[in-house]
């Protein structure tokens, strides 16, 4: 194209900032900030002192005289003597300072100031014989009907507003001054001495008055608690009368006592119907007939007392004695011993049934027992039960009526406590009025508090021209030094590339000069150096070359990283590299505007949802140059695009086919976008705008690419001035000595930008082989 694309940025970084990282210096000097900061905003401080020089000078010569101060004094007391004993503690006041500052006020009061207007009526005074300056003015006065007469306050008003007449209360000292600055010290003698006389008068009728006031409502709430008092008094007899006593703490004990006597004898009943019924429940659920041991051995005693079984005992002991005696004369296999040994087995086996058989008679005759004696238990408990259950029944009744009456004492008796207690608080409240109200009866004999300190007093000022204007001068060029530095602190954002070294410590790789800082016609040869440059250093850097997937993002908007994306990807395709530009901000993509791509063509986002890659692929008329462009139109979610995982394989694929991927992406601070396509590319470049981008903006930035794992291989800044450029002294080279043909061909076109005339011939010429 004919013309320089518009750069959103602009200016490159010290040298040796692009082959290391940078750290910022551990002191600065301070001396060369301020001067930097003076050459920064000298405009402001020459303004500024100009403009209060010229108006404040002659101000001090033209319209100030030598004048007198007349001034007197009135005395205000912060602590007056008690009447009564003497001593200092009557009326003190708590904030003297503010006490004073008001009755200042009342003196410049209309009510003091109308007064002192009557009282000077007939002084013919020059302060009020001056004519009333103005067309304006002297044209009110005549539709008004108010010409020829003199507003005899509003003058002193005006006085007084124009610091012609001061009231001030002195500090440190008891004294409230009126001052009148006048070439005529008697006349403002009597108009002082007229001040003093008016304020005297209000102030002492308004303190009459407040006095009345007060009283007034003392004997108001005197009057109201003396019958508060006596209606409190005969509730208190009347609830006293029920009782024969307002005490009732005897009583409430006692029948707290009773409460708890009953509430104890009654816990104890219901213990004991507890155990009957567990009692009656056992014998009930049948777990009390498991026999005892007792019966065992009963039953044990009754098996062997029986005639049959002592009998075949006999039998068996008597035919294992002849076994015995037989298992001596016999051998094993005898056929008559083994005889005897069934016979006496058969014999045992018969006494054990008999034995069962006694046993069963004797379970069914206990049970038969046990059964007839939990009957009669189990008729006795519930008679018991009974018993008990009435009992319990009455003292619960019992124990609810002395309780609900011991409840009602108790109520009665707070009652009684909180009517006396409030009784105690009127009647000492009562007191307090009483003795306050006899407190101002003696007050009114005591001596005022304000009085006259002195009247007017003449004292002559000498002329201090000279030493105001010095102090102006001053002042002017303390101000306006301060105003500059003021406006330079609340600057927060970056100008120089030390600037961006110092507020993010990442190293300058390149910058781009400020089209208003060179020549028009050499701006396209600088701003190429500007980009070989930058692409000169990225090769240089930790000795691995330019990154083959490279990110171009921003702090903020206008930071000028899309043209960064555009000349860089350029600058690269025309080394003889094969490059694709990525137009990455899918929510205002602006890199198909620029370079003109059409509508059908803007097809990004297909690609990202699966479309085929040659369908989506712009040509370029530069060799090697190749762009992706995104649709401002398409309603596809851009993060959803970006967050699938064939985004990152495209990216990869396309590194496979490209020498170099350069994508242009959204300011880090305003979508995830950015950080989303720097996680896939690995490598990110941070542009900046001097005199634009914000310091803790792109400290941000950094700190967010810094938390996914990001390189951050350098930073480049736009728009810098040619002093602060990379190479700051190409430019000079160039403009001061002769320039071949070639340079002056190339002199009126950015070589590395297209035209839209030539991108749109050639765009479609061939794509890109895998």
């Amino acid at each position: 194209m004919d013309e320089l694309m518009k750069y959103e940025g602009g200016t490159l970084g010290p040298p040796m900032e692009a082959f290391a990282p940078v750290q910022e210096s551990a002191s600065a000097n301070t001396g060369e900030m301020f001067i930097a900061m003076l050459l920064r905003r000298w405009p402001i401080v020459v303004i500024v002192f100009t403009a209060a020089c010229i108006l404040g000078i002659p101000f001090i010569w033209h319209g100030l005289n030598p004048v007198y101060e007349v001034t007197g004094a009135i005395k205000v007391a912060p602590i007056l003597s008690n009447i009564l004993t003497g001593e200092q503690d009557r009326g003190e006041i708590s904030n003297y300072q503010s006490f004073m500052n008001t009755q200042a006020k009342m003196i410049a009061s209309p009510q003091v100031i109308q007064r002192v207007a009557d009282d000077l009526v007939d002084k013919n005074l020059s302060l009020f014989n001056a004519e009333s300056s103005g067309l304006v003015k002297k044209a009110r006065q005549h539709i008004d009907g108010s010409a020829g007469r003199i507003d005899y306050a509003a003058r002193l008003k005006l006085a007084i507003a124009n610091g012609v007449i001061t009231i001030t209360p002195e500090r440190n000292s008891e004294l409230i001054t009126i001052t009148m600055r006048t070439a005529k010290p008697q006349e403002a003698g009597v108009i002082v001495d007229a001040f003093i006389r008016a304020y005297m008068a209000v102030e002492g009728l308004r303190s009459t008055q407040d006095e009345d006031q007060k009283l007034n409502v003392l004997e108001s709430e005197r009057r109201t608690l003396l019958e508060k008092l006596q209606n409190q008094q005969n509730e208190i007899k009347k609830l006293a009368m029920e009782f024969g006593t307002a005490s009732l703490d005897d009583r409430q004990r006692m029948m707290l006592e009773k409460v708890s006597q009953l509430l104890s004898e009654l816990t104890q009943v219901e213990a004991q119907r507890i155990n009957i019924e567990s009692r009656i429940e056992a014998i009930e659920s049948g777990s009390s007939r498991a026999m005892p041991e007792e019966w065992l051995n009963k039953r044990k005693d009754y098996i062997n007392s029986d005639p049959a079984i002592q009998e075949l005992v006999r039998n068996l002991a008597r035919l294992e004695q002849d076994m015995m005696a037989s298992r001596q004369l016999m051998t094993s296999e005898n056929p008559l011993l083994k005889q005897k040994e069934e016979f006496v087995a058969s014999f045992e086996k018969r006494l054990n049934e008999k034995r069962q058989e006694v046993g069963k008679d004797f379970d069914i005759m206990v049970v038969e027992e046990v059964n007839l004696a939990s009957k009669n238990e189990l008729l006795n408990l519930r008679g018991q039960l009974a018993q008990v259950s009435t009992y319990e029944n009455r003292l619960k009744e019992k124990l609810a009526k002395e309780d609900a009456q011991a409840i009602e004492v108790g109520r009665k008796h707070l009652n009684i406590q909180e009517m006396q207690n409030q009784f105690e608080r009127d009647n000492q409240m009562y007191d307090t009025v009483i003795r306050r109200i006899q407190e101002m009866e003696m007050e009114r004999k005591q001596p005022a508090r304000i009085s006259i300190a002195y009247t007017a007093d003449v004292t002559p000022v000498r002329d201090k021209r000279m030493k105001f204007t010095m102090a102006l001068i001053v002042a002017a060029a303390a101000g306006s030094v301060g105003l500059a530095f003021l406006r330079d602190k609340l600057d927060h954002s970056v100008h120089s590339p030390d600037d961006v070294v110092k507020c993010i410590g990442v190293r300058i790789i390149g910058t781009t000069t400020s089209p208003g800082s060179v020549e028009r016609k050499l701006l396209p040869r600088q701003l190429t150096e500007d980009y070989q440059t930058i692409r000169a250093n990225l090769k240089l850097i930790d000795g691995e070359g330019i990154p083959k997937k490279l990110v171009v993002t921003s702090a903020g908007m206008r930071d000028g990283k899309t043209t960064f994306s555009i000349n860089i990807a350029t600058s690269l395709s025309k080394s003889g590299h094969k490059v694709i530009l990525i137009d990455g901000d899918l929510r205002k993509p602006d890199i198909g505007r620029l370079l003109n791509v059409s509508r059908g063509a803007r097809n990004l986002q297909d690609l990202l949802s699966g479309s085929s890659f040659d369908d989506s692929l712009c040509i370029m008329v530069s060799p090697g140059l190749f762009v992706l462009a995104a649709d401002s139109q398409n309603e596809k979610d851009p993060y959803e695009l970006l967050i699938r995982p064939e985004t990152a394989n495209l990216i990869n694929m396309l590194s496979d086919r490209f020498d170099y991927v350069i994508i242009d992406t959204p300011p880090v601070l305003a979508f995830p976008d950015a950080l989303i396509w720097a996680k896939i590319a690995g490598s990110v470049i941070l542009t900046s705008f001097a005199g634009h981008t914000n310091g803790s903006d792109l400290r941000e930035a950094r700190d967010r690419l810094s938390q996914i794992n990001v390189k951050i291989v350098g930073t480049v800044m736009n728009n810098v001035h040619l002093g602060h450029a990379y190479y700051r002294y190409g430019y000079n080279y160039y403009s001061q000595s002769g320039r071949s043909k070639r340079d002056r061909r190339h002199s009126g076109v950015n070589p590395l930008l297209f035209s839209p005339d030539e991108k749109e011939k050639k765009g479609k010429d061939s794509h890109p082989q895998s």
